[in-house]
């Protein structure tokens, strides 16, 4: 993973290479976030450092309002560089409760919605979410997409699902959100983009025990599209139109396979 800061940096997620389920990173919390400076504003990155180590499994990130927010199991953080040295010495989890087994399909994010809210995904691993107060916004064994205020404060589920991992989120400008969803089908397989709707529960036939209890407005709620078997690892809106002006406002997906 990858993210723009401030004018001139660059964070850039950088693993030790190694493959550790959920008590093996928790007893060695390998990886860490760096910080690439382009100094001169050359368009050169020529410092490096480690902005945060010390790390379970940093996926996806945000600089928002001079702090960069990333997801690292279980749940996301608050990372802050206060005295300008490039590592921040200042950490807070704003929220947990999201459960891991080292594999990465946890949780991914954050993004920063258009109504100023983060958003991130989790996979179908179980949680415990809770407020800041402790008051219990939702547990359980579904996957899906969560929000909330970049103080941490205000955690909502977005919409819930039975798929395996939800793995990145786009907003298109009015602010719908739609995402690549590994393995929401299975025998046989499909990996979709999803437009995810506030309040949806998604179901998958043969996992429905992790959306019991929750309201449902369909019986089948819909994807937008079925690539099949491709492990599909996230997606963008391209906005700027720089390498074609022609693609702006379209979807591009990765494909991990």
């Amino acid at each position: 993973m990858a993210s723009l800061g401030a004018a001139g940096q660059l964070f850039v997620g950088d693993s030790s290479g190694t493959n550790l389920n959920k008590a093996g990173l928790e007893k060695a919390l390998p990886h860490r976030v760096l910080l690439l400076t382009d100094v001169d504003r050359d368009g050169v990155y020529e410092k490096a450092s480690v902005f945060a180590d010390q790390m379970t499994f940093p996926q996806g990130g945000v600089w928002l309002n001079g702090s960069f927010f990333v997801a690292s199991p279980p749940g996301i953080w608050k990372l802050t560089d206060a005295d300008g040295d490039g590592v921040a010495e200042q950490r807070e989890m704003l929220v947990g409760g999201f459960e891991y087994t080292g594999n990465a399909a946890d949780v991914h994010g954050p993004f920063l919605h258009p109504n100023g809210r983060l958003y991130w995904c989790h996979g179908r691993k179980g949680h415990e979410v809770r407020q800041k107060d402790g008051t219990l916004i939702h547990a359980g064994l579904a996957s899906g997409i969560w929000s909330g205020r970049s103080d941490g404060s205000d955690v909502r589920w977005h919409a819930l699902s039975c798929a395996d991992n939800p793995t990145e989120i786009d907003f298109t400008p009015e602010g719908e959100i739609i995402g690549t969803v590994n393995l929401f089908y299975a025998a046989p397989r499909g990996d979709t983009l999803v437009h995810w709707l506030r309040g949806g529960v998604y179901p998958r036939e043969d996992q429905l025990p992790a959306i019991a209890g929750l309201a449902r407005t369909l019986e089948t709620m819909p994807v937008a599209h079925n690539f099949g078997h491709v492990a599909i690892s996230g997606c963008a809106f391209y906005r700027s139109g720089a390498l074609n002006p022609g693609w702006r406002g379209n979807l591009f997906a990765v494909h991990f396979n």
